[in-house]
């Protein structure tokens, strides 16, 4: 129920358009509550980004996630900026063996074509990756945004979003959710 979110105060939200799956194939699945949220969100004028869970391993991947996403975004157009989300799951996963500099030029193409469809992009990570997946330097005209579960910030580097709970609650929201 976004009015109820909005009421509570939230000042933003973060909609997951879609994700690329973990497997070999790595196929490209819509959100099921994407259209949903997109529409809700800006009926009740809250400012809202969106974000693509990536698993992509190299430029082409990057370019098929982009066009899914801005399909999916179709005449919307967010207030806060469009993010590459990708993370480490295992070493099961397709994207097991990624290197830095393949993750950090992905992370490069994702912003350019974002910005080039007219839109801001962002990087999201954890501290983890930031140290073994990214060059941060090569990135720094992007916003970042970084996830660290802590109650304060102890991150050395600039970050424009900080997550920093993935159980808050929010009321309109059923179940857990993250909190930036």
């Amino acid at each position: 129920d976004w009015q109820k979110v909005k009421d509570s105060g939230i000042q933003f939200a973060i909609i997951r358009l879609g994700y690329r799956g973990y497997g070999k194939a790595g196929k490209m699945v819509e959100d099921e509550y994407a259209r949903k949220n997109l529409k809700a969100v800006t009926e009740v004028g809250l400012p809202y980004g969106v974000y693509f869970f990536s698993q992509a391993l190299n430029e082409k991947e990057v370019e098929e996630e982009v066009a899914f996403l801005l399909k999916i975004l179709g005449d919307y157009k967010p207030d806060l900026p469009i993010v590459f989300d990708w993370e480490y799951i295992s070493a099961e996963a397709r994207t097991a063996n990624m290197d830095a500099r393949t993750l950090t030029d992905c992370a490069l193409h994702f912003g350019k074509l974002i910005e080039e469809a007219g839109f801001t992009p962002m990087i999201y990570f954890n501290w983890y990756q930031s140290n073994h997946y990214y060059y941060l330097k090569e990135l720094e005209r992007y916003p970042f945004w970084l996830a660290l579960y802590q109650d304060r910030m102890t991150y050395p580097y600039r970050v424009e979003m900080w997550q920093y709970t993935s159980s808050g609650t929010v009321p309109g929201i059923e179940g857990n959710v993250d909190i930036n």
